[in-house]
């Protein structure tokens, strides 16, 4: 088993007092432009981009918390993002936004309460600031692994991934660690994070940002599409360490079957 996200542990809490009702919480308001950046002044709020790791890693506002809805979006939410403060939600379009503020409520984030309207493509027309994480390959990593290239290079899957396959040389800190584990790293060189495929690290480039890192690098594809260009062995409880909200019975019989024939 994994690590036990943070959000068990308020479980008995809420489970104990009862949630609250849905109609009782705070609708997502779509913010103008002006708007959303007046309200990231303010202590309260802060910001959560759903997109695509790729799109995060393009553009992003600075800042903002990373967690890729194609991921495992609820588990990590969770697990690491405050539950004493405001969320403003960078999406794909509202509809996104809104099954990103489903699935929060589910782990009992009940506080994102508004919605960048027009996305990112609104606010860069605006001129406003924005950040990138630049994603190399498999094959751009291999390179500096086996180069003379001076950089950390940091694995943030789960202990028993790791255990089971990494690069060597890697050091491993699980993702939701680096909100407290960040100050063993230098920031003064390159630091590489690597996952299983690519969401878990760039969440671990945007809390880094947060802490001030810049030179930032995310392996697309993670250890999975390092270990498919021959580079390592792959790994064999990769698949699905925490649970997905796109992981059905059906993936798992067919992982079964390949598995036992």
């Amino acid at each position: 088993m994994p690590p036990a996200p943070d959000h068990f542990g308020r479980s008995s809490d809420i489970n104990r007092i009862g949630p609250a009702r849905i109609d009782e919480l705070p609708n997502i308001e779509e913010l103008s432009v002006s708007q959303f950046e007046q309200k990231m002044e303010e202590p309260n709020f802060q910001v959560l981009d759903t997109r695509s790791y790729l799109a995060f890693g393009s553009q992003h506002i600075p800042g903002a918390w990373h967690l890729d809805l194609n991921g495992n979006f609820p588990t990590f939410a969770g697990w690491v993002l405050p539950t004493d403060k405001d969320f403003l939600l960078v999406a794909d379009d509202y509809g996104k936004a809104m099954v990103s503020n489903t699935w929060a409520r589910r782990v009992g984030l009940d506080r994102i309460v508004g919605y960048l309207d027009g996305g990112m493509a609104a606010w860069a027309v605006t001129g406003l600031k924005t950040r990138s994480i630049i994603q190399i390959s498999a094959e751009t990593l291999h390179d500096m692994v086996t180069g003379t290239a001076s950089f950390v290079l940091l694995d943030v899957r789960a202990p028993a991934e790791y255990e089971d396959s990494h690069i060597d040389g890697a050091i491993n800190i699980p993702v939701a660690d680096l909100r407290t584990r960040y100050t063993e790293l230098n920031k003064d060189i390159p630091n590489i994070l690597i996952c299983s495929t690519g969401n878990r690290s760039s969440l671990g480039t945007s809390i880094l940002r947060q802490h001030g890192f810049e030179n930032l690098y995310n392996v697309f594809g993670g250890m999975t599409g390092y270990s498919a260009a021959g580079y390592a062995r792959e790994c064999r409880v990769c698949e699905n360490p925490h649970g997905s909200r796109f992981f059905t019975k059906v993936t798992q019989l067919k992982k079964h079957w390949d598995l036992n024939g």
